[in-house]
């Protein structure tokens, strides 16, 4: 069969019991707290703000939620340009905050994933990758917010707004050329697929890392894929505190651990995903981020460090960005330019998941990575 056939009897087989949701209701705007909300779309405009403990809707108290039908509107907050999104819209409080969810389409939240995710100028076949992993990603993950099934922050997937431009052309054709594709795991199980920026070499095993194996992903070598290094520095009563609140559930008080009493336990390709200290253990990823928040954001970029004593302080040496497991997406664009497909790419990263439904074009398997479940396989529900 060519390419186009198979890739055309793949988006059917996806339109017709997939399982996968038509739509996604998405918290947006979150990060800014808004206290009050513009909406337009042509012919239409609202405003809306809390005050007090009640939700005002162009100058009069509104019921909650407050809903807008499916248009093309655009959600504005002061001092931040307004954003346009494809969807439903719908407003609520929180707290002293306005509530902005939007209902969206499938394929369109990917497509608003993969531009917010990637850079201009990735391949075309490794934005078709992780277009398969975002859609995964969003229909295993749908119980994370209450009132929303998934926010626009790095906490679930970055979305950006809809937007125009050659960038958001091409991850608008990624998502509808793998139109209703995705990973499976247990036969008719959607993945928990996950993505990270940089591996650094080698990816992460997600039961070690995070303790589940829903992903289908596994530690896998990624030569050629960029060190990606970073440094950072911290002083002792720093990491002290943060090991003290982070190990408070276990120690049953929150008291500083001293730095001497921690130890750093890797696993396969080096990822820190485990610390303990004198009476406690914490996950690495979990650790790794609370020392992050501590310094300020974007300073421990990923799991896989070493601690140093240097010149009066603590130096923090990495390698990687992210959290290592599934889909590297530094390794995913030098594949893709090395003219790997993105069915190619996907049985590397994810080998003990299979794509459904499946692609007939498949080449050869990678050495490390067991073959992909045939056609046979592809669920009729």
């Amino acid at each position: 069969m060519s390419g186009t056939g198979a890739l055309a009897l793949a988006i059917l087989l996806g339109a017709t019991g997939s399982g996968l949701p038509e739509e996604l209701s998405v918290r947006i705007l979150g990060r800014l707290h808004p206290s009050s909300v513009r909406i337009t779309r042509p012919g239409e405009a609202h405003v809306a703000a809390v005050s007090g403990d009640r939700l005002w809707v162009d100058g009069r108290v509104a019921a909650e939620p407050r809903s807008f039908p499916e248009g093309r509107w655009r959600v504005e907050v002061d001092g931040v340009p307004a954003r346009p999104y494809v969807g439903a819209i719908t407003l609520s409080r929180d707290g002293r905050e306005v509530e902005v969810v939007v209902r969206i389409g499938l394929e369109e939240y990917v497509a608003s994933v993969v531009a917010a995710e990637t850079e201009m100028g990735t391949p075309l076949e490794a934005l078709k990758a992780l277009a398969v992993v975002a859609r995964s990603y969003a229909a295993s993950a749908r119980d994370r917010h209450e009132g929303a099934d998934l926010c626009d922050l790095a906490h679930c997937q970055v979305m950006g707004p809809a937007g125009t431009g050659v960038h958001r052309a091409a991850a608008v054709a990624a998502a509808r050329s793998t139109s209703g594709q995705a990973l499976r795991v247990d036969g008719e199980r959607v993945a928990e697929a996950l993505f990270h920026a940089a591996c650094g070499g080698h990816t992460a095993d997600p039961a070690e890392v995070f303790g589940g194996e829903g992903t289908g992903a596994a530690a896998m070598p990624d030569p050629g894929c960029a060190p990606a290094p970073w440094q950072a520095r911290v002083g002792e009563p720093l990491l002290a505190r943060v090991a003290g609140r982070e190990f408070a559930a276990g120690r049953g008080i929150e008291t500083p651990v001293p730095v001497d009493a921690l130890r750093f336990l890797r696993g396969k390709g080096g990822y820190v995903i485990q610390v303990a200290g004198e009476d406690a253990v914490v996950r690495g990823e979990t650790f790794t981020r609370a020392l992050d928040r501590a310094l300020g954001h974007g300073r421990v970029r990923g799991s896989r460090f070493e601690v140093r004593r240097s010149e009066g302080a603590l130096r923090i040496t990495g390698s990687g960005i992210g959290h290592g497991v599934g889909l590297c997406q530094t390794g995913a664009a030098r594949r893709a330019g090395e003219g790997q497909g993105y069915e190619q790419i996907l049985r590397h990263y994810f080998p003990r998941a299979h794509l459904d439904p499946a692609v007939l074009t498949l080449g050869p398997a990678e050495p490390t990575a067991p073959p992909w479940a045939p056609l046979s396989r592809t669920s009729s529900r």
